[in-house]
């Protein structure tokens, strides 16, 4: 009887240490997508900053090149705040497929009205087209990605191709 009683036990004790476990991950996953939401946050406040006039224009107007902003120290900002972009669509590429269970194997982008969209989850879709379009509006964003190909994942890079968002090429 006794050891009827210790298996009852054991098994109880296993299932609530799984479901700890699950709970932790999941907290672990929601402050993951917390820090990605965050970061989107920082970034509208640095842009919507009175001192940030001017490389907000131009976030709003991207030029077609970076050559097309005359004033060197201009064209640097505007640089910068480029590369912090690419780094955080990196960054949300390679991030989410370890959060959401519906990112495609591949890594491709799902856009809105695509067939593969039925066979993935809203949250991969709305992502998709949010780096989608991102890059689709942006000509420089292209541009940088193109020079410092090499710093970011291939598989971010081949997602950016072969969705076609930048039609001046990659």
């Amino acid at each position: 009887m006794l050891g009827i009683i210790t298996l009852i036990y054991l098994i109880y004790q296993t299932k609530a240490t799984e479901k700890q476990a699950q709970e932790a991950a999941d907290q672990v996953s929601e402050a993951r997508l917390d820090g990605i939401y965050q970061q989107l946050l920082d970034y509208d406040k640095f842009v919507s900053s009175p001192e940030n006039k001017r490389v907000n224009w131009l976030i709003a107007n991207p030029p077609r090149r970076l050559q097309d902003i005359k004033d060197p120290a201009e064209r640097q900002e505007f640089l910068a705040v480029e590369r912090w972009a690419l780094d955080y669509f990196d960054y949300v590429y390679t991030t989410l497929p370890g959060l959401l269970n519906c990112v495609p194997k591949d890594g491709r982008l799902v856009l809105p009205g695509s067939p593969e969209e039925r066979h993935t989850c809203d949250q991969w879709v709305a992502w998709s087209q949010t780096i989608y379009g991102n890059f689709r509006y942006d000509k420089t964003l292209c541009e940088v990605l193109k020079g410092d190909e090499s710093t970011y994942e291939k598989k971010f890079v081949r997602a950016i191709r072969e969705s076609r968002a930048c039609t001046d090429g990659l």
